[in-house]
């Protein structure tokens, strides 16, 4: 088995797809978390730049790929940054989606319906090592096989390159706020959305990525805010970024 594709998550993903942009929808986890998830980011990126970026266009020139991008949230705050971003996602009504609001947004955004293994093998696109940034948020808790997922964004990222996951922690917290609470009493993510077995922890992740040839070495939580009237309505406040990993979690490092 060379793919890392779960058919079950990809066919959950699309029967949710027209709701990507619906900030109160399926994915109003993500929209409240976007904005954490790109500090964190750019905190990284200061890394592989030169010095004379200024915030507006921190990522002009780089090279990213946004690996299970869905519809785009993420992508198109990347573009807003100056990088020039591939979009990839094995869901094509989520792609289609993503397409479609960013023509609306007017953002030029190369988006793929294509997993990370079948990139790699197209040949006439050559990106082995062609990229500066390589994210995956959210998504590796999804994929089928971790170690190719792993060995994928090994080989699409440049050496010297920079390396993004978020993911949820496989921790007694981590499974019982990350999954239960949020699917099973807040609902917030459609239940079955997370399962506990692929979930993992930061410091596995670090050994595991080591064993492809990325160091993680910059570690973040990422924390609701909760404020009374997001209890009632059952949904979270937006994410800070925080010393408590937990729940949510960042991870960041560079390709050798």
């Amino acid at each position: 088995m060379t793919n890392t594709v779960d058919n079950r998550e990809i066919e959950q993903f699309s029967s949710l797809s027209n709701k990507w942009w619906d900030m109160s929808g399926p994915f109003s986890a993500l929209h409240k978390m976007s904005n954490a998830r790109i500090e964190f980011i750019k905190q990284n990126a200061t890394r592989i730049l030169k010095k004379n970026k200024i915030q507006v266009n921190l990522l002009d020139g780089l090279n990213c790929l946004d690996i299970g991008c869905g519809g785009g949230i993420l992508s198109e705050k990347l573009k807003r940054l100056g990088a020039n971003v591939t979009g990839i996602d094995a869901s094509k009504s989520s792609i289609d989606i993503a397409k479609d609001h960013a023509k609306k947004s007017r953002l030029e955004i190369n988006y793929k319906c294509i997993t990370t293994s079948k990139l790699l093998k197209l040949k006439e696109e050559k990106v082995h090592n062609k990229f500066d940034l390589v994210i995956a948020s959210e998504v590796i808790e999804h994929v089928y096989n971790r170690k190719i997922f792993l060995s994928d964004i090994s080989n699409l990222c440049r050496t010297g390159g920079l390396v993004v996951f978020t993911t949820i922690n496989n921790s007694f917290l981590g499974i019982l706020l990350g999954k239960y609470l949020a699917e099973n009493i807040l609902k917030i993510l459609p239940v079955g959305t997370h399962e506990v077995e692929k979930l993992i922890s930061p410091e596995n992740l670090a050994i595991e990525a080591e064993e492809h040839g990325i160091i993680l070495d910059n570690f973040i939580g990422f924390t609701p805010t909760f404020k009374f009237k997001n209890i009632v309505n059952k949904e979270f406040g937006n994410f800070k970024l925080t010393s408590n990993m937990h729940v949510n979690y960042g991870a960041a490092g560079i390709k050798l």
